[in-house]
């Protein structure tokens, strides 16, 4: 039994931990997943992180109480190292589809960013444990923002709680999430790539459509368009309307447009 409701074994949220602050929830886990026996659908929740982290080595900063920051524990065995953005695809699936209850203005922005109206409101981060070319368990970190009304203005972000015409209470938001979460593990471990995949695409901003990139080193700007998303992560973009070639995450950044 937690603060957020009864337990069944095996389901996400089954168990969660809450703390007051940490350095990073995702830090926290791997250490104590490093420490003992952590079952699968164990959170680790912090009111506040110290140090948190997103992709391309960034921090995810997050006002204190206002917001969800948590990581998860997930046995990602199932999955082929080639296939490990099926998990990320299926992670972003479940923050979308509950951002869909407050707003119909979200999109997902890859590889794995949530934006309300072009500001992002959640991010998203995988550490994976790898075995002979398979998964074996994984941590995902994620910040949503849920209350926070005050943003820096260069962090172009929103939250739930900025979009949403009635107050919100964080647990709830967070039930209502690992609910969703555990769903679709579910369709995701039982082999329906397909559903995954398509969801993601239908949401993807830029999938089959030309918007505006640079790429990091050169600051060369062009415009890109979605035409694949690889299990591996690599996408598949037609470059200026002439070339095609496989892109990392590193190598492009959107432009605001």
């Amino acid at each position: 039994m937690n603060a957020f409701g009864a337990t069944i074994p095996d389901k996400i949220g089954h168990t969660i931990t809450e703390l007051e602050s940490v350095d990073s929830t995702n830090n926290y886990l791997s250490k104590l997943a490093n420490e003992t026996i952590v079952e699968h659908g164990s959170v680790i929740l912090a009111h506040y992180q110290t140090n948190g982290r997103g992709q391309r080595g960034n921090t995810w900063v997050s006002e204190s109480g206002s917001n969800l920051t948590f990581s998860l524990f997930l046995d990602t065995s199932f999955l082929k190292l080639s296939q490990n953005f099926l998990l990320s695809m299926m992670v972003c699936n479940s923050v979308h589809e509950l951002i869909s209850n407050y707003t119909d203005k979200s999109e997902i922005k890859w590889p794995n960013d949530l934006l309300i109206e072009q500001e992002k409101v959640c991010g998203i981060l995988i550490e994976n444990s790898i075995q002979k070319n398979h998964l074996i368990k994984s941590i995902v970190g994620i910040g949503l923002n849920v209350s926070q009304r005050q943003f820096a203005k260069k962090n172009s972000a929103t939250s739930l709680q900025i979009h949403s015409n009635k107050k919100l209470d964080k647990k709830e938001v967070l039930k209502k999430l690992l609910t969703i979460l555990d769903k679709n593990y579910a369709i995701l471990s039982q082999g329906n790539q397909l559903a995954i995949k398509n969801y993601y695409f239908e949401h993807l901003k830029g999938y089959k459509t030309e918007l505006p990139y640079e790429w990091t080193d050169s600051k060369e700007r062009f415009i890109g368009e979605i035409l694949e998303v690889e299990d591996t992560g690599l996408i598949r973009m037609k470059i200026n309307q002439k070339k095609i070639r496989m892109v990392e995450l590193k190598e492009i950044r959107l432009l605001a447009n």
